[in-house]
């Protein structure tokens, strides 16, 4: 039998066990002892380390959702950045380019960061969408990514789209200036990876999920697309 062993805490919401072998040892005398998770029979997992990170990783709230990871990890683990270069939709002059930077991957915080132009001033819906398919355009990418089927919601909420980024401020000279620290997505692949996925900036702003209809917990009723680009590693 196998059993979660808790090594260290590395940051907040991610453990470091090892996994130990404890044959003999009945599942009712580590539950006496205070271990609650156990693996049982799994080959060729031995005395490995593994991390298991709970999602979304905000505080005070505790998820039932975890990833787990273990030796030999199959990702990336160097610092990985991303690039997107909007263009407009349909004759709008909306453009930008935002940077992606993952110093951390495949569990540190995602920084956003850039710049938009040509905007109506206000504040604009900004999501990551499933496709990244642009041969018809932005409103053709499909819903918000979200790989675990939950409802919109704002980027602080404990349950929302991976791809829910809130809402972008442009001035009266139709700028806006970008960045977010996100803890949900990933540059490294996995269920979370947004590389290759698109970059939306809608007409209208995000409610996130408080418009009290059936689209606000689905597109925060955040209107047509202004303007889209592909999340594109920087080699």
């Amino acid at each position: 039998m196998l059993t979660f062993v808790p090594k260290q805490t590395v940051v907040p919401s991610l453990l470091v066990l090892w996994c130990i072998s404890f044959e003999g040892v009945d599942n009712a005398a580590l539950q006496a002892i205070g271990v609650k998770n156990s693996l049982y029979d799994i080959p060729g997992l031995g005395e490995r380390p593994l991390m298991i990170k709970a999602y979304p990783a905000v505080e005070n709230y505790q998820s039932d959702l975890y990833e787990v990871y273990a030796e030999p990890y199959t990702y990336d683990l160097r610092a990985q950045a991303a690039i997107v270069v909007l263009q407009g939709e349909g004759e709008n002059d909306v453009k930008g380019e935002i940077m992606f930077v993952q110093q951390h991957p495949p569990i540190g915080p995602v920084l956003i960061r850039g710049n938009i132009t040509g905007l109506p001033a206000g504040r604009h819906g900004f999501h990551i969408h499933q496709s990244g398919d642009l041969r018809q355009g932005c409103d053709k990418l499909g819903g918000h990514f979200n790989p675990y089927l939950l409802r919109h919601g704002a980027p602080t909420d404990p349950i929302r789209h991976a791809g829910d980024l809130g809402n972008v401020e442009a001035g009266e000279d139709g700028k806006a200036e970008i960045r977010i620290v996100d803890p949900l997505v990933s540059l490294s692949g996995g269920p979370r990876g947004v590389v290759g996925r698109a970059l939306v900036v809608t007409a209208e702003v995000d409610d996130l999920g408080r418009g009290g209809t059936a689209d606000s917990l689905t597109n925060g009723q955040a209107g047509k697309a202004l303007a889209c680009g592909i999340i594109a590693y920087i080699r």
